[in-house]
C-alpha cells in the first residue's frame, strides 16, 4: 500500500484544522468531548488541534461548562479578535468601509467620496488610502489584519479578482484585486455587492444553516445573490443573479445598460424618479418638488400624495413580478428582500407581494419564507468585510482549487 505523500498529509491537517474551527464558529463553545463527537476526529486529534489553536489565538478556553456528571470540561470558543478584516463597498461617487473581526463585529465604520476619475489606477489608489486611513485610527497590528473585501455592482470574477463589466465605472476586464494588493501588500478578495450581503446573511444572518436561499437587493440597482446547497452560485465568470436585467417590457425605459424594459429600469429608486419627472413634466398635481430625491418621494407618499404612492406601487409591482421569476425558477425556502429601496415601505411593499402572489406558479409561494432587511451603508461595508471572513474559514480543498484555476488560467 503506497504511504501518505507529505503534501496529502498536509492537506488533511488543513482540513481537520478548518473543521474544528468552522464547528466552533457555528455551534460553539463547545469541550473537547463535543468536538470529538460532533467532528467524528479521534480524541488524540482533537487535543493536539485544540492545542495549536489555543497556542496560536485562533480559539480561547472560556471556563468550565455546566455540571452534567463526572469531570468538568473545559470549554472552548473562537477567538473573535485573532484576526480582523477590512470590508469596502465601492460606488459610483463614494466609499464606505468597515474594519471588523471575525464575528463581523464592526470596530470601525468609514466613509468618504470617491474620485471622478474612475481610471482603475486611480480608484485603487484612492481604495488604499481610505484603508490605510482607517487601519491608522484603531490599535490594531498590522500582522492581524487578514485582508480586504471589495464589492461593487457588475460581473465579478472573483477567483481571478477581475471586474469584467462594471457599467457604472465602464470597466470591462480590470483586475482590481491585484491593483489594490499591490498597494496594502495584504490579500485582496472582489465580489459582486449583493454577494457580499448574501455571504454574510449565510454566515451570521438568517441564512445560517439554510441550504437554499436568495438574496435580492433594490434600491440604486436591482441585484440578487443566491445560495445552492449550501453554496454561494455564481455561475460562469461570476455572471449569475442578473435578476435586475431580465426584461419585463420590451417596450420599457432604456436601461444604463443599454437594454429596454429591464427590470432594473422598471422597479429601482431611478425608475420611481424618472415615474415622477415624467408625471409632473405632463402637469401631474403633487407636493414633490423637482429634481426629486428618493426620500421626498417617501415622504410625500406617507403624508397623502396621490402621485409619489402611485409610481412607488408601480416599481413595487414590477419588482414583485421578478421576485415571482425567482420563486419559479428556483423555489428557494427563503428569499431576503434588502437594500436601500425597501424603506419605502408599505407603498413599495404591498403592491409588490400582491405581485408575488399574481405571477408565482401555483403552490410554490406557500413555503417561501419572505423577509425584509433595509440596508444602510455600514450593513453594505460590513457584507464585504464578511467576504472575507468566508475565506479565511474556506475549505483548504477549495483554496487548493482556486489557486490551480488561477495557474491555468495565467
Amino acid at each position: 500500500m503506497n504511504k501518505p505523500r507529505r503534501g496529502d498529509r498536509d492537506l488533511i491537517k488543513a482540513m481537520n484544522r478548518n473543521l474544528i474551527l468552522n464547528i466552533l464558529r457555528r455551534q460553539g463553545p463547545l469541550s473537547r468531548t463535543q468536538l470529538t463527537e460532533i467532528s467524528g476526529l479521534s480524541v488524540g486529534a482533537i487535543s493536539q488541534i485544540t492545542s495549536d489553536l489555543l497556542d496560536e489565538q485562533w480559539i480561547v478556553e472560556i471556563g468550565e461548562g455546566d455540571y452534567t456528571g463526572g469531570r468538568r470540561q473545559m470549554m472552548l470558543r473562537l477567538n473573535p479578535t485573532a484576526g480582523y478584516v477590512v470590508g469596502l463597498k465601492l460606488m459610483e461617487n463614494r466609499i464606505v468601509g468597515a474594519v471588523t473581526d471575525l464575528e463581523a463585529t464592526v470596530l470601525k465604520y468609514f466613509e468618504g467620496r470617491a474620485t471622478s476619475d474612475h481610471t482603475p489606477i486611480v480608484v485603487s489608489a484612492a481604495l488604499a488610502h481610505a484603508v490605510e486611513r482607517a487601519l491608522s485610527d484603531i490599535d490594531i497590528p498590522r500582522d492581524r489584519v487578514l485582508g480586504v473585501g471589495i464589492g461593487l455592482a457588475g460581473v465579478i470574477d472573483c477567483a481571478a479578482g477581475i471586474v469584467r463589466y462594471s457599467s457604472f465605472f465602464q470597466w470591462r476586464d480590470v483586475p482590481l484585486a491585484e491593483l489594490l494588493a499591490a498597494r496594502l501588500n495584504l490579500p485582496v478578495h472582489l465580489e459582486n455587492d449583493v454577494n457580499t450581503l448574501t455571504i454574510t446573511e449565510q454566515l451570521f444572518g438568517p441564512g445560517h444553516d439554510v441550504p437554499n436561499f436568495a438574496v435580492v437587493t433594490v434600491g440604486r440597482g436591482v441585484g440578487m445573490g443566491i445560495v445552492l446547497n449550501y453554496q454561494l452560485y455564481q455561475g460562469i465568470h461570476g455572471g449569475a443573479g442578473e435578476l435586475g436585467h431580465i426584461t419585463i417590457d420590451p417596450d420599457g425605459p432604456l436601461c444604463n445598460c443599454g437594454k429596454r424594459g429591464c427590470l432594473e429600469a422598471l422597479a429601482a429608486d431611478a425608475a420611481v424618479l424618472r415615474g415622477v419627472e415624467l408625471a409632473l413634466a405632463k402637469g401631474a398635481q403633487s407636493c414633490i418638488a423637482l429634481p426629486p430625491t428618493i426620500e421626498e418621494v417617501v415622504q410625500a407618499a406617507e403624508q397623502g400624495d396621490p402621485l409619489a404612492q402611485e409610481t412607488l406601487a408601480q416599481a413595487g409591482y414590477y419588482l414583485g413580478m421578478g421576485l415571482a421569476v425567482v420563486v419559479n425558477t428556483l423555489s428557494p425556502s427563503l428569499i431576503i428582500i434588502s437594500g436601500e429601496g425597501v424603506t419605502a415601505g408599505e407603498h413599495r411593499l404591498r403592491p409588490m407581494f400582491q405581485a408575488m402572489r399574481e405571477h408565482s406558479f401555483d403552490g410554490l409561494l406557500d413555503n417561501v419564507q419572505i423577509m425584509v432587511k433595509p440596508t444602510d451603508d455600514q450593513t453594505w461595508a460590513r457584507g464585504a468585510a464578511g467576504l472575507v471572513v468566508g475565506k479565511v474559514f474556506e475549505s483548504p480543498l477549495i483554496k487548493e482549487r482556486e489557486v490551480t484555476e488561477r495557474i491555468n488560467i495565467s
